[in-house]
């Protein structure tokens, strides 16, 4: 069910973390730097984002392009942390997360029913840094933003930096800070403690801020792109399951609609990708559905971000679906697709025989 509240913080980090997820935000990882509450840009080559720990109960995160560094307790891992370049405001988002990764991946592909997925309830901590275009202070930047939504905002000095500290039900769940001419927002998924996220906001210190990764050529990307989509193309067209599995994304494949040229919502339907195989495996022996895919890429807005065209056959209807391919951890992956609708009616869910859903419409 699609709803038009307000976001809580804890939903807006959720559809964050699923947003990463689903596609397959950009790794990398930056090298141990000297904190520093300066501005200046570096000018040495773009590094590659790494943990450290010092000392061993205190695991210290920095993020040189992003141009921070934090204190996390011992038990958190960084999950995902994602680099916008050529972004004036949408930096990057780190996230961390106190799950191992073989049970993120467990409880990810046990997740038979539509919906975000249960990976998505347990603890995180983010870190969200965007650009300061307006020149705001933090009071004003958050009061703007839709973290204010909900909360309380304090006016507060975190780590020697101006701040603000977000307020809802006597737990102060969010903090932003302001340096390098960002925001750097922490928050928790789920807010367990308000004297943990307390704790690593007052570990903050800035870095001075490397320049951005530099991105391929586009015509690379292009190129990889268009051979995965000939290959999805000569997979479905041989109805060979397996070769789809290995060209999909190998947690979550999702779906959203679009009804006359227009999107529905922002949350889809995202299904464990081993479900997905086992129901397309299954529709295939039936023997009622045929896949065609154009596999010529058409180019998605964004950077790197590309899409091939395909029809889902079946005796009572013919369902056009953009199949979106991204670059997962350094290897092209179809990740998502959008299923298109004439109008409202006779449609408003994923019809009842897709993979997608187990649910029938």
């Amino acid at each position: 069910m699609k709803s038009t509240l307000p976001l809580t913080i804890g939903a807006f980090v959720a559809i964050l973390i699923g947003v990463l997820v689903a596609l397959g935000a950009f790794r990398t990882a930056v090298p141990v730097a000297s904190p520093s509450p300066s501005a200046t840009l570096a000018q040495s080559p773009t590094p590659m984002p790494t943990v450290v720990s010092s000392p061993a109960t205190t695991p210290g995160f920095n993020n040189a392009v992003l141009g921070y560094s934090i204190n996390l307790p011992a038990a958190y891992r960084l999950r995902t942390s994602s680099i916008n370049a050529g972004q004036p405001e949408q930096l990057g988002t780190d996230a961390f997360s106190v799950r191992t990764v073989a049970e993120e991946r467990a409880d990810c592909l046990s997740s038979e029913s539509p919906g975000i997925g249960s990976v998505l309830k347990h603890e995180f901590v983010t870190v969200a840094v965007i650009g300061n275009v307006r020149g705001l202070s933090a009071v004003q930047w958050a009061t703007a933003s839709p973290y204010s939504r909900l909360h309380t905002l304090e006016a507060v000095t975190i780590a020697g930096y101006e701040g603000t500290r977000l307020v809802q039900g006597g737990i102060a769940d969010t903090y932003v800070i302001s340096a390098n001419n960002r925001m750097y927002v922490l928050s928790h998924s789920t807010s367990p403690s308000s004297q943990r996220l307390a704790d690593i906001a007052a570990s903050f210190r800035a870095l001075p801020p490397l320049p951005f990764p530099t991105a391929p050529p586009a015509q690379i990307a292009r190129d990889a792109a268009s051979n995965l989509g000939q290959r999805l193309a000569q997979a479905f067209t041989t109805k060979d399951a397996s070769a789809i599995a290995g060209l999909m994304t190998d947690c979550r494949i999702s779906a959203s609609e679009n009804i006359g040229g227009s999107p529905i919502g922002t949350e889809g339907i995202s299904r464990s990708s081993a479900a997905f195989i086992t129901a397309l495996r299954d529709r295939f022996a039936q023997g009622d559905l045929t896949v065609t895919v154009n596999a010529d890429v058409q180019v998605q807005a964004g950077t790197g971000q590309f899409f091939v065209r395909s029809e889902w056959k079946e005796p009572d209807r013919t369902t056009p679906i953009d199949l979106l391919l991204r670059e997962v951890d350094g290897r092209w992956q179809w990740t998502s697709a959008v299923h298109y609708y004439p109008s409202l009616v006779g449609s408003g869910c994923i019809p009842y025989r897709s993979p997608w859903t187990a649910s029938s419409c």
